[in-house]
């Protein structure tokens, strides 16, 4: 007797054994989300740490602080790029005094440091960059003497390191 297939079982034999997935509009997806993402997240400015208990000010400004020696102020500290200094600084805001001495030594040793490093290579050369953590506790009068011992160390292009406000 012969078998007779049924009208479901030819169905099933015009199928094709092998499934074909065609990838080709997906990686064209694929390369699409990349590019995006990758033009949405790139990083500019400079990533600076700061630390828990320094209350950097809000501002408006859009313009980001270039890469440079970082100073930390606060009423009860001064760092400079993360070494404490041991300087009084309740007798450095009471005195009359601009420039501050061991903050002056300091800088100056990091200047021909960098200085050094800019000899043996060109393209790193010493701008004097400086960026300014101050905390916005600190009296203007404090930060005015530091301001002005950094430029006398030869870090004259300073930036101040604050919040955006949105």
């Amino acid at each position: 007797m012969a078998y007779a297939p049924t009208k479901r079982r030819m169905q099933r034999s015009r199928r094709p054994s092998l499934l074909v997935l065609n990838i080709t509009s997906m990686l064209d997806m694929f390369t699409i989300l990349i590019i995006f993402l990758l033009k949405s997240y790139s990083a500019e400015g400079i990533i600076l740490p700061i630390p828990a208990e320094l209350h950097i000010p809000y501002s408006t400004t859009r313009n980001a602080p270039e890469p440079g020696l970082v100073v930390e102020v606060s009423m009860n500290s001064l760092v400079v790029d993360g070494r404490f200094l041991d300087v009084d600084l309740k007798s450095v805001q009471r005195s009359d005094e601009l420039l501050i001495e061991e903050l002056y030594e300091y800088l100056m040793i990091k200047a021909a440091q960098y200085e050094q490093i800019s000899s043996l290579n060109p393209n790193a050369g010493f701008t004097g960059q400086l960026v300014l953590e101050g905390d916005r506790d600190v009296p203007f009068r404090f930060l005015k003497k530091i301001l002005y011992t950094c430029g006398q160390a030869g870090f004259i292009n300073q930036s101040l390191a604050v919040y955006q406000k949105e």
